[in-house]
């Protein structure tokens, strides 16, 4: 399937302490991308107020 949005890919660094913590917090069933859109999605809404 092809997404219509237009998208922008980026390479992403993250410290391996941080990366630790957020595996063993989040839900396998949410992928690193998702949860990273979740999160920017709700700090444009946070930052629109």
């Amino acid at each position: 399937m092809v997404n219509s949005k237009k998208t922008k890919k980026f390479l992403l660094e993250i410290p391996e302490e941080i990366w630790e913590k957020w595996k063993n917090q989040v839900p396998r069933s949410i992928s690193l991308n998702k949860a990273l859109i979740e999160m920017l999605v709700k700090e444009g809404e946070n930052n629109e107020k």
